[in-house]
């Protein structure tokens, strides 16, 4: 048992996607919040693992089922059946890592993911407003993300079913089996983006800071150009004066220690972030190599059964390639957001107006920031970013290619 401070609402907005999870057998732990304490009393026992357990047998028997029932299919080509198979391997054994993974092997790291960035809230100090609309944001992209995932599933599901009403039962239990293990992929990815979502909510805060620094410095400059000419007129002699601005400046608000302070943070971030590709390299790498099959199968099968599959397969195919864009592009964003503080750093310092300690801790800010890259990647292998999305496409493109020549 171990009691968590979440001082923003983290479990308020993450509270129906946990619930999603944990059906799921993506969540062994329960948590319970108290609004009047704002805290989140966290319990591992071993009854949060019967979903668990449940998804884990269903994927396993299911995943030889699935094999066995393609023998009995008809297929048009061999390269259909072949790319169908692949499909179906992907598919399962992503949804196996996905669950073993993140329920046995991390199962801790998600709630030391949410201390970490509780900790860094309370460090923050946001205002009342900022903390709401932060909040308010985060949970309509939740509730939105997963009422459109789950509708999709449900709408595919309801149309198989009814191009396979003549089928005996078992053969349309089995088709419809298909898509639980995708739903799977789908929901751990969507459990990554909101994690990186969430630490590039408090990137963006902290460069606004720097930015509202830069301001100050910037208008300090320019009251001492004024000051200068207006004295240059009157006395003909050069005298710079101090004026104090109520953002940063050389006697006022911007200190070593908030420079510390920043820091701090930023290195509490990159931890956090080091902590996410940790947690969810492997699945994600999985789940990467799972969209990809899907895409490539769906368009293949859409051209080859265009009477009868043609519009489920389109929408398929659409619906995670976009998925796929969606989380690129995220995590593309976020890390520029991140790499963007090293840059604001670099104005700060060229405007001139800090003490010589803050200007020896701003690069040393800086250093860190060059050290401390702040990166996505699927264990390793390859980056999160809008250059992997472009390389995927190309070799999707080339796949359908290749299999339409082949007879």
């Amino acid at each position: 048992m171990k009691k968590f401070v979440f001082r923003n609402g983290i479990y308020t907005v993450l509270r129906p996607l946990y619930y999603l999870c944990k059906v799921f057998g993506l969540a062994p732990y329960s948590y319970v919040a108290d609004r009047r304490n704002k805290r989140a009393t966290a319990d591992y026992g071993y009854w949060n693992y019967i979903f668990t357990v449940i998804w884990l047998t269903v994927f396993t028997v299911g995943f030889p089922v699935q094999i066995l029932a393609l023998k009995s299919t008809d297929f048009n080509r061999d390269t259909l059946f072949i790319a169908f198979k692949i499909y179906m391997i992907s598919s399962y054994t992503s949804s196996i890592v996905v669950v073993v993974w993140v329920s046995v092997i991390k199962r801790r790291k998600f709630l030391e993911i949410l201390e970490n960035v509780s900790e860094v809230d309370n460090k923050i100090r946001y205002t009342h407003q900022e903390e709401t609309s932060m909040n308010r944001k985060m949970m309509f992209n939740v509730i939105s993300q997963i009422i459109l995932l789950t509708v999709i599933q449900c709408s595919l599901t309801t149309y198989i079913i009814y191009i396979m009403a003549s089928e005996p039962y078992y053969i349309i239990i089995i088709q419809t089996m298909i898509g639980v293990p995708d739903f799977c992929n789908a929901l751990i990815l969507f459990k990554f983006v909101t994690l990186v979502s969430i630490v590039k909510q408090r990137y963006s805060h902290l460069n606004k800071r720097l930015n509202n620094w830069i301001s100050g410095a910037v208008s300090l400059n320019k009251a001492n150009v004024r000051c200068r000419q207006f004295d240059r007129t009157v006395d003909q002699v050069n005298i710079t004066r101090v004026f104090v601005s109520s953002v940063g400046n050389i006697e006022g608000t911007l200190k070593k220690t908030d420079i510390h302070w920043l820091r701090q943070i930023y290195s509490e971030l990159y931890d956090i972030t080091c902590l996410i590709n940790d947690t969810y390299g492997i699945p994600v790498l999985a789940t990467t190599c799972w969209m990809l099959t899907v895409v490539v199968f769906s368009l293949y099968e859409a051209l080859i059964n265009s009477e009868m599959w043609g519009i489920s397969d389109v929408l398929y195919a659409i619906t995670y390639s976009i998925f796929f864009f969606k989380v690129t592009l995220i995590c593309h964003t976020a890390t520029n957001e991140a790499r963007s503080s090293s840059i604001l750093v670099q104005k700060l310092l060229l405007e001139g107006n800090c003490r010589n300690e803050n200007i020896e801790e701003l690069k040393m800010f800086s250093l860190q920031l060059q050290v401390m890259t702040n990166e996505y990647t699927a264990s390793g292998f390859f980056s999160l970013n809008l250059r992997l999305c472009a390389s995927v496409v190309s070799a999707i493109v080339s796949y359908i290619v290749i299999m339409v020549q082949i007879k």
